[in-house]
């Protein structure tokens, strides 16, 4: 019985990991004036645990992020950017 309790409990945690999903989001940047601002940008997104990357284009004002959505939020996300003084949303396209 204590075998098939701790395989019910093996499964069920298990099953959680299986269930995080790596997603995808472009954010509309504002206040970018330079070609050094993106840098900033960037350190910022990846201070947000459960980024795995991010792409800060200047020419198009825009963040491309790669996250873990079951440690990191899209708000969380827009945060990290506008907290180091570059406004952020998600783009509708």
């Amino acid at each position: 019985m204590k075998n098939l309790i701790a395989l019910a409990a093996i499964m069920t945690f298990g099953m959680g990991a299986a269930q995080a999903a790596e997603r995808t989001v472009k954010l509309a940047v504002d206040k970018m004036f330079c070609d050094s601002c993106p840098l900033t940008v960037s350190k910022a997104i990846q201070k947000v645990n459960g980024v795995k990357s991010a792409k800060v284009d200047y020419k198009t004002k825009t963040a491309v992020v790669v996250f873990d959505d079951t440690t990191a939020s899209v708000e969380a996300i827009a945060a990290a950017s506008t907290n180091a003084g570059y406004p952020a949303k998600p783009t509708t396209n």
